[in-house]
């Protein structure tokens, strides 16, 4: 077929030797120098990467010890406050008297002691070297450790000697609350204080064993004003009888018979005349002394006797109140 648009065909390949000669051709030396470029290029990377890490470590070492000396500078402070503390000087302030086990008031004494002397230096954290901010470290926690162990210690010891001495005060408590049964006044102080030891409050047993105590002097008191009271009620009770048996007969305290002379009856002008008896002697402790009573004329004497032929005669009286005798005055 023939025509002025031919069907357009695709281009031929060139031959090897027209293929050849169209390449360009590169330099010998560009390959070394491609390859060297890369070897300083990956020699860069591992030295900055390497360099990277080691900067990273550095820091994460600094930041470990600054909190290791922050640890070991409060366990110094919190020991130096604790052998200052008011809890502490209560306990060293107790004596031996004063606990059931004497040895734990010992104990805390040379305790405190050498925890006064722990003086440890707390070095600060270097700037570099990553060897010596890690010794620096172990030592700072070391020295924390030390602090910490010793208020540990410290403390152990002032809880031992507060607990002996709690224990006495229980013991000393139970002692007073089985001596005080029926000893007080009020006997509820006694439940107080059984109440008291049972919950081992040293406080509490304390102002429980001051109300009975209290409250035992109390019935002591009342007890002694009571005995003093029925001791003056009975001294007045015998000097009352005492007076009142006073004022009662005694009687004659000469004992026998009161003469009397010049009784009886005797002759007169005319006839006979009464004469009252005469006492002689009469008694001397206020005995008693009957009353004269009129006799009977006497009749005429037989034998004589006076010039006027009559005896005389004189009345005899018993004092304690027989009657009388008539007798011969002579």
């Amino acid at each position: 077929m023939s025509g002025s648009n031919p069907v357009p065909q695709p281009p031929t390949e060139p031959s090897g030797a027209a293929r050849a000669a169209s390449k360009p051709k590169r330099p010998k030396w560009l390959v070394p120098v491609i390859a060297g470029g890369c070897a300083v290029v990956l020699a860069a990377g591992g030295i900055g990467g390497c360099l990277y890490w080691n900067h990273d470590r550095l820091t994460a070492a600094s930041e470990e010890c600054a909190t290791s000396y922050d640890r070991a500078v409060k366990a110094r402070k919190k020991l130096t406050e604790y052998l200052k503390s008011d809890a502490l000087q209560t306990a060293i302030r107790v004596k031996d008297s004063e606990v059931r086990d004497a040895k734990t008031v010992g104990t805390l004494a040379s305790t405190v002691k050498t925890a006064s002397k722990t003086k440890t230096d707390i070095p600060g954290c270097p700037a570099d070297g990553l060897k010596d901010i890690k010794a620096v470290t172990a030592w700072l926690d070391k020295t924390a450790d030390v602090y910490a162990k010793t208020v540990g210690e410290v403390k152990a010891e002032a809880e031992a000697v507060n607990a002996s001495k709690l224990d006495k005060i229980v013991a000393d408590a139970t002692r007073i609350l089985n001596d005080s049964k029926g000893r007080v006044k009020d006997d509820k102080v006694r439940a107080a204080l059984e109440n008291a030891i049972k919950s081992k409050d040293g406080k509490a047993i304390s102002d429980a064993v001051k109300a009975v105590n209290d409250s035992i002097k109390a019935k002591s008191d009342a007890d002694a004003n009571a005995r003093a009271e029925k001791e003056k009620q009975a001294a007045d009770n015998a000097a009352q009888a005492q007076t009142d048996n006073s004022g009662s007969y005694t009687g004659d305290t000469t004992g026998g018979y009161t003469g009397y002379t010049g009784g009886g009856y005797t002759q007169s002008q005319g006839g006979y005349a009464y004469m009252p008896q005469q006492s002689t002697g009469g008694s001397t402790g206020g005995g008693y002394t009957p009353t004269p009573q009129p006799q009977p004329a006497p009749p005429p004497s037989q034998g004589g006797g006076g010039d006027d032929g009559y005896e005389d005669i004189c009345w005899a009286v018993d004092t304690s109140g027989k009657p009388g005798v008539q007798v011969p005055c002579n």
